[in-house]
């Protein structure tokens, strides 16, 4: 086998390896076309030596050598990047080894195209096109979001959008050929979409809205050159885009007076919170299932609004955004943020044919938002010009069947602490091409950040599944859980609309479990006669869920149905809750259902069922303060009175205690507006340990207080 190198020795083209005159760097003669002096000197021994047709010949065989090399390279990357969409969806020990794979060779290609650039781009040689680089560095932003995909590890998203970025910085997919090759446009457009869903994941909302403008004028020229078949397929993917894009960013009230976008952020960013019981303090959410199977809802990329909200709720704030976005770690992104490529463009050094990029401290600092100052947009910009020119980064150590996570410390120093084999695009774009030695000190580094970081659950999202596909995820989830593990299942979905008579599946104990529930994926049932025996066998029954409260489990449903999940047996005494949606709402909103959105952010959905659109800056950071010293004087009430050790045991992963927390806040803002007067109208949880917390007059007052700060006439 070969030896590859590791992933952190991918190198960018750089501008220091090519010469300023190519004729004296490579033959040492005067420019091409200089007048000759009077007496020409004898040749050396060393200059006739370069010029026999043994010199040549050799040179011609190295060549050679090189463009066999490259094409190796490239045709395995080829054949491994498409061996990713065959790779089954569970059971990591089976793709684990070839994202491996994929990510070497990608590694070795990437590194040796960039040395060896200057021969490839020869006509003579092999001819290679600047678009041709710009599709291995696509391939290498695709191969990060969908290793982001299985991981759940934020850092990979991130990584991706390095790559993403500096391909339409350095505009490799821009020059005459696009408007006459077709095949080239696609690559150019299904780039564009890529690249904004990795922006929708990051809440880049302003990245988005340029990208957008960027590809409809793309496929004017597109549809306008070669009038393909495909253009209003291309349209509609753009409009589904804006529509989704404008749902998630239409909740987040703008500033009074200038309008613009408001800072918020979804993810979960850590606020120190009094611990409760040592014993449970190993207690993890480690698998999720996200189930959407609402055909009505604004999608896009066969995620749906509740989807989304769902996966951004499960993940924590990753300091490596503020690697990226040259902020401050913790600061709250702006949903209106414009992703400042300042910091990622001082990470990449020119590249040969592009101008320079623009670097400027004050450009990383976003007035609108004010989430980070200019002396920390100066500090980042600072530290990845160093990178640029330091040799001290380690690489990754070799990689192990179990890869552990990386620190997220450790990503902002610009270093690599992963023991996967993937290549760091931060490190990969940036860094010189010799060989970087190993740091002494990086293994205490990371022994050091084990106790700080935590990794987020890993998630399986099905849109539109069939029955059996949630039985298999579930049962997947159900296996690769350990001792102090826990499964999540969140289900929106239209509800079955039936209600089993116990006659049509037996007794009355065997009909027990089966009275209904969400509506699963299924073909059209037509005039069947038997369709209500259709219909039951396409519904996900409480019962179809007993099987998996072997092991902690923790169930949301957002549905009609929500109510048919309200009894389902604790067989097996171990931790169960089951948090359930209102069954109906008095009011409507078109950014997705509004218990997720509670679940998602507290101070958004209180925005939505109070009409805020517009608040002043000052207010808004004084209002989102409010809610969390809500949420923490909820979170300590939860930890005096639940005493259920079933439950209780939720409170000690940071993802559920948040989701019991938010669910908490949501029955006493709903209990207090004028419109959710009915008790269909109310979220439930079973087993009901929160009532008493629930019921406090301490957290009504607190809730009237931000009431009133708002001045809302709704509650």
């Amino acid at each position: 086998k070969e030896k590859t190198a590791p992933p952190s020795q991918i190198q960018s083209p750089r501008d220091t390896s090519v010469p300023t005159s190519p004729v004296s760097a490579i033959t040492g003669d005067s420019a091409a076309g200089a007048e000759p002096i009077a007496r020409t000197p004898s040749a050396t021994p060393a200059e006739t030596a370069r010029n026999s047709p043994e010199t040549q010949q050799r040179n011609a065989e190295r060549d050679r050598e090189v463009v066999e090399e490259f094409e190796y390279l490239l045709e395995k990357s080829q054949q491994l990047f498409s061996g990713l969409s065959d790779l089954p969806e569970i059971g990591s020990k089976y793709w684990m080894p070839h994202f491996q794979r994929t990510f070497e060779v990608y590694t070795k290609l990437w590194k040796f195209q960039s040395q060896h650039r200057l021969l490839l781009e020869k006509p003579e040689h092999y001819g290679l096109k600047r678009w041709e680089v710009g599709e291995i560095a696509s391939k290498i932003g695709q191969l990060y979001y969908r290793y982001y995909l299985r991981t759940s590890d934020t850092h990979n998203l991130y990584e991706a959008y390095i790559f993403y970025s500096a391909i339409r910085e350095r505009n490799y997919f821009k020059g005459e050929q696009e408007v006459k090759n077709s095949a080239l446009m696609i690559k150019k457009l299904r780039y564009y979409a890529r690249f904004i869903v990795v922006c929708l994941q990051m809440n880049n909302t302003a990245m988005m809205v340029q990208l957008l403008e960027e590809v409809k004028s793309l496929i004017d020229v597109y549809a306008a050159t070669f009038n393909p078949v495909d253009k209003m397929e291309w349209s509609l993917v753009v409009k589904e885009m804006a529509l989704f894009m404008q749902a998630v960013c239409s909740p987040v009230p703008l500033e009074e007076k200038t309008g613009e976008s408001l800072p918020i952020s979804y993810r979960l960013s850590m606020r120190k919170r009094p611990k409760i019981d040592k014993e449970g303090s190993k207690f993890r959410l480690q698998e999720a299932v996200i189930v959407g199977n609402r055909p009505t809802q604004i999608k896009f990329s066969e995620l749906t609004l509740d989807m989304y909200y769902m996966l951004q709720m499960l993940e924590r704030e990753s300091e490596s955004a503020a690697h990226v976005f040259g902020k401050e770690p913790g600061a709250k992104e702006p949903e209106g943020h414009s992703a400042d490529t300042t910091a990622v463009a001082t990470a990449i050094p020119q590249d040969k044919g592009t101008e320079a990029l623009p670097v400027a401290a004050a450009n990383t600092h976003n007035a609108a938002s004010g989430t980070t100052s200019t002396q920390l947009a100066a500090e980042a910009v600072a530290t990845s010009a160093a990178n640029i020119v330091s040799d001290n980064a380690p690489p990754p150590p070799p990689p192990a069947a179990a890869a552990a996570t990386p620190s997220d410390a450790d990503m902002a120093k610009g270093q690599q602490t992963s023991t996967e084999k993937r290549p760091d695009a931060a490190a990969t774009i940036a860094e010189p091409e010799k060989e970087k030695p190993e740091a002494a000190g990086a293994d205490k580094d990371v022994e050091r950040e084990k106790p700080v970081r935590r990794a987020n659950p890993h998630k399986y999202v099905l849109y539109q599944p069939h029955f059996s596909q949630i039985q298999v995820y579930l049962a997947s989830a159900f296996r690769e859980i350990g001792e102090q593990g826990c499964v999540l299942l969140y289900l929106s979905s239209d509800g079955s609309g039936i209600s089993p008579e116990p006659a049509a599946v037996g007794s009355t104990e065997t009909a027990h479990g089966f009275i209904g529930g969400i509506s699963t994926s299924r073909r059209n049932l037509g005039d069947s006669k038997d369709r209500k025996i259709e219909q039951l066998v396409h519904t996900l029954h409480p019962a179809d869920l007993l099987p998996y409260t072997r092991k902690p489990f923790f169930l949301i449903v957002e549905s009609s149905s929500s109510g048919a999940y309200k009894n389902i047996p604790n067989l097996f005494n171990q931790p169960l809750l089951c948090l359930l949606s209102p069954s109906s709402y008095p009011i409507t909103s078109n950014s997705g259902s509004i218990y997720t959105f509670f679940l998602h952010s507290p101070v958004t959905a209180f925005c939505i069922v109070s009409r805020i659109n517009a608040v002043s800056k000052a207010k808004w950071a004084e209002l989102q303060a409010l809610f969390d010293q809500f949420e923490d004087r909820v979170f300590e009430l939860l930890a005096q009175h639940v005493v259920d050790p079933n439950v209780r045991k939720f409170l000690f992963d940071d993802f559920l205690g948040q989701v019991v927390v938010r669910h908490v806040v949501c029955c006493i803002m709903l209990q207090l507006h004028v419109e959710f007067s009915h008790p269909e109208h109310m979220p439930q949880a079973a087993p009901d340990r929160f009532r008493k917390v629930i019921e406090s007059e301490e957290l009504v007052r607190k809730a009237r207080y931000i009431v009133s700060f708002c001045a809302v006439d709704e509650l």
